[in-house]
């Protein structure tokens, strides 16, 4: 017999295979069953990117199609909590209406609505208010694990009490909007723990002791107000000797988005110590532009077999918005599809057809584009520039003003560069012969952005450094020639899924690229 998710599963089974089939459905006998319980997504509304309900709506029934029975929208600043309308008020964030009825609309398509509220690291956006500056653990910059320096304030002084009771306010207003019993507290990359108000007890304690004394405090917060919770994994084998320790209750959430990343070495870890936990893999669409096609496809896959082997109770797919959330809504649906059949069946479905099951839920205007969506989503393994974690494509462009990532990466020659300019106009003038539609335009922007990094790419490489300012006028001419179509269509793009807040700190990142090729004075 059947429970309810099952009959849910059954009935959109049965419609999909008479779509596919126009109508003529065969005789056939399904016998199915999930390799994982949980199978969610995380999206990030943090980044500049808040969807309207129309999108969310339309991801929501994607998301259900895929058999998807979680979601969390990962939040920082972006719900309208009433009591703090300085933070949000540019970023046109979720209401509590807009999340009730999202958990309504979940709730009747088989997806449970989990909240999620950042309560430790990456705070910048309440902390950069001086209101809340009172709350940070330092206000004068820290530097982060690659020794990069970061001028901002990014955690909350886990000592304060002021930050408890702060915590325990943005509880009491949030979670009873949401009907999950689950809350997810993030608590991951806590990168300036110890540099400000928590130095000495970091010295005398370990940071790790300071992390779960905090974890246990905003732990009992939630558990007082009903709530069991989860938070992100990767500070806790920063801090080895707090694993044993941690509460029984507590679910783990482990990421890793590379195709390399050491999963059986912490899933082992985890399961070591019998905590419940879950593996999370990303789109890799985040900072990249057009995504990473092959190190989503591997990693999802291997993070798979990984956590089936060491007993994980789930899988999570995130879609992140690092460097302003710049890429395109079409971008994620390939990571959303294979994602979503590594959690079913990992065995089973690693040759997927991904852009088959897209076609047959968005129709005929995606059938004509996935081959050269697919294309676009691979393009950087020959581009002939390698960045850590993303595409060159995002940093390139939208991370100019702090250079973290350009200064690591790993330029080819000219030549090889001047090679994947060609084959990325020949994948222009493919897009051209699609018929007109809001998804053209946006392959049209996708593929005008990469040629954008590109040419910035090739000008360094012809220069022998990475200064913008230092380049030949020709060359500056040559990027703001390829900057233009990318910047005059960002925002009507940007409008068709989301909502107007973030647009102008989204865009102000190529107004900045812009200032360094002398457009304009750097702001």
């Amino acid at each position: 017999m059947a429970d309810e998710p099952g009959r849910l599963y059954a009935h959109q089974c049965l419609a999909q295979i008479i779509k596919l089939c126009h109508g003529q459905v065969p005789s056939l006998t399904i016998g199915d069953q999930p390799a994982f319980a949980k199978r969610g997504i995380i999206l990030d509304i943090s980044r500049d990117k808040v969807p309207t309900m129309t999108t969310l709506f339309q991801l929501v029934d994607f998301w259900s199609a895929l058999r998807i029975n979680q979601l969390q929208l990962y939040t920082e600043h972006t719900f309208a909590y009433p009591q703090h309308p300085a933070v949000w008020q540019d970023y046109s964030p979720m209401t509590a209406e807009e999340i009730r009825t999202l958990d309504r609309y979940c709730k009747e398509r088989g997806i449970e609505l989990i909240p999620n509220q950042a309560t430790f690291g990456h705070m910048e956006k309440w902390l950069c208010h001086p209101h809340y500056q009172h709350l940070a653990e330092q206000t004068s910059g820290f530097y982060d694990h690659r020794g990069d320096f970061r001028p901002e304030s990014f955690g909350l002084n886990p000592l304060s009490d002021a930050v408890t009771d702060f915590v325990a306010d943005l509880l009491d207003t949030l979670l009873p909007n949401f009907t999950s019993d689950t809350l997810n507290l993030n608590f991951d990359e806590t990168m300036d723990l110890g540099a400000g108000a928590s130095q000495q007890a970091c010295e005398q304690q370990g940071k790790g002791q300071v992390y779960l004394n905090y974890l246990k405090t905003v732990l009992g917060l939630a558990h007082a107000r009903g709530k069991s919770c989860q938070i992100f994994s990767d500070m806790l084998f920063q801090y080895p000797d707090i694993l044993p320790h941690l509460p029984d209750d507590l679910e783990l959430l482990n990421w890793g988005y590379e195709e390399d990343h050491p999963y059986d070495d912490e899933h082992r870890q985890l399961a070591e110590f019998g905590y419940p936990f879950q593996v999370v893999v990303s789109t890799n669409t985040f900072a990249s532009v057009a995504g990473r096609g092959q190190a989503a496809r591997v990693h999802m896959r291997r993070a798979a077999e990984s956590a089936l082997k060491y007993g994980a109770c789930g899988y999570q797919i995130s879609e992140w918005g690092d460097m302003g959330h710049a890429q395109q809504y079409f971008t994620t649906l390939p990571g959303y599809v294979f994602g979503a059949a590594m959690a079913w069946d990992p065995q089973r479905h690693q040759k997927i057809n991904t852009s088959g099951f897209i076609s047959a839920h968005f129709g005929e205007e995606y059938a004509q584009a996935m081959p050269l969506i697919d294309r676009l989503q691979d393009a950087y393994l020959t581009s002939g520039v390698t960045t850590p974690n993303c595409a060159f494509y995002g940093p390139f462009v939208f991370d100019q003003r702090s250079g973290r990532h350009i200064r690591r990466a790993e330029i080819d020659s000219a030549e090889q560069i001047a090679a994947a300019i060609d084959d990325l106009s020949g994948l222009k003038a493919d897009i051209a012969g699609l018929p007109t539609s809001a998804l053209q335009a946006e392959l049209f922007w996708t593929v005008d952005c990469m040629l954008l990094a590109s040419q910035i790419a090739l000008s360094y490489a012809n220069a022998g450094h990475r200064d913008l300012t230092a380049l030949p006028q020709a060359d500056k001419a040559h990027i703001l020639d390829k900057l233009a179509p990318v910047e005059e269509v960002y925002a009507d793009l940007w409008l068709q899924h989301y909502r107007p807040g973030g647009l102008k700190q989204s865009a102000s990142r190529l107004g900045y690229l812009r200032a360094l090729c002398g457009d304009k004075a750097v702001e």
